[in-house]
């Protein structure tokens, strides 16, 4: 028999969604050939991260099914935090996407002359309120994924959205708009012509009605 198992820690738990970020799922020797991860699941193997990365799979996946059925009336939910990913309550592939929205949106709502620096992001309503603050990993990493595919822009320790991301929102949501508007003149012409042969129909009613007096 092999020497018992202890529990994660919530410090090991965040070396791995950290480590699965910057080399990807199933990538555990390369987790655990990275100084910065190793020094800290140094007594895990890789089935050990294999088997805790599917844990966290599931308990998110239950979590969002339970969320979903609960439903959402408007109050603080508490979070253990032997539940790494439940602030989310979402699948691990819509992880990384969820937490890039909550940045975008820290630095758009920033009051402020100058954007907001990493700390100011980490401590925005928008972040703070969806995740514990052990994620901040997580948060930084996608930072600098945001930063790398140009979405924000870094100076002197500030951040701001990119002129090309900011462009291109405006245009997606312009499309959207007009979209919407074809859709509404759409449905709007329905109505027009719904109502249209309502009237054709009680012109004939009346008719046939007065006809058989």
């Amino acid at each position: 028999m092999g020497a018992p198992k202890h529990k994660w820690t919530p410090e090991e738990e965040e070396a791995l969604m950290a480590g699965v970020l910057e080399h990807g799922i199933g990538k555990w020797r390369s987790i655990l050939g990275n100084p910065e991860y190793s020094s800290v699941l140094h007594s895990r193997s890789n089935v050990d991260l294999k088997d805790k990365w599917r844990n966290i799979s599931v308990a998110a996946t239950c979590g969002s099914r339970k969320k979903a059925k609960q439903g959402d009336d408007g109050g603080q939910q508490i979070v253990p935090a032997s539940a790494p990913l439940a602030f989310s309550y979402e699948p691990p592939q819509d992880l990384f996407t969820s937490v890039d929205n909550m940045i975008l949106e820290a630095i758009t709502n920033f009051k402020g002359p100058l954007g907001p620096d990493r700390n100011s992001i980490l401590l925005s309503a928008e972040v703070n309120a969806n995740m514990p603050m052990y994620m901040e990993p997580l948060v930084s990493s996608r930072l600098e994924h945001l930063i790398n595919t140009e979405t924000i822009i870094k100076r002197e320790h500030r951040y701001s959205v990119s002129q090309g991301y900011a462009a291109a929102k405006a245009i997606a949501e312009a499309e959207l708009a007009l979209a919407e508007a074809e859709l509404a003149a759409r449905e709007a012409d329905n109505a027009e012509a719904k109502a249209e042969a309502a009237r054709i129909f009680a012109k004939v009613a009346m008719k046939a009605l007065k006809a058989t007096r």
